[in-house]
């Protein structure tokens, strides 16, 4: 995958997230059920907190710091875990300005990358690519989850 075929997943993802999302009011958007106890304000919280850890460990790898990522299913859960109660208070308007915000930091650095770049294998990825922890971490990760949104919504709103 190249550059500009990166640029155009993202933008393919989030809009396929605003048609997902849309006609949703406040009390659909944080009514749990979408997975398990999760709510669609839990999910975009969480796409937004891999996304940004993905955002950091970019940018410390372009300064030569070799980053610590989740090795193991349980670290991840971890993650998932800290990251869900760490926002689950938080207000619907500053999950959704994150979301969007956290999408223009991925661009910048997507922006900052070359083909080279990108598709180069990285040992603390264990030997996976740039673009891997990209697309892990933004728009595959998130049609993952815009499916879930779309199936919880065919099942509470007909």
């Amino acid at each position: 995958m190249k550059h500009d075929e990166v640029l155009q997943a993202l933008r393919e993802a989030r809009a396929q997230t605003d048609a997902a999302l849309a006609g949703l009011g406040e009390t659909e958007l944080v009514d749990p059920g979408v997975i398990a106890d999760w709510s669609v304000k839990d999910v975009l919280a969480h796409l937004t907190a891999w996304e940004a850890e993905m955002v950091t460990l970019l940018a410390k790898a372009k300064r030569g710091q070799k980053p610590k990522w989740p090795a193991t299913q349980s670290e991840t859960d971890a993650l998932n875990a800290k990251w869900h109660k760490e926002n689950k208070n938080r207000p619907l308007d500053r999950v959704r300005a994150d979301f969007q915000g956290v999408r223009q930091q991925t661009v910048r650095q997507v922006e900052g990358l070359s083909d080279q770049e990108l598709n180069q294998k990285w040992d603390w990825l264990r030997n996976r690519t740039a673009l891997d922890l990209i697309a892990s971490n933004s728009f595959r990760h998130e049609l993952e989850h815009v499916a879930q949104i779309k199936e919880w919504r065919k099942k509470k709103l007909g």
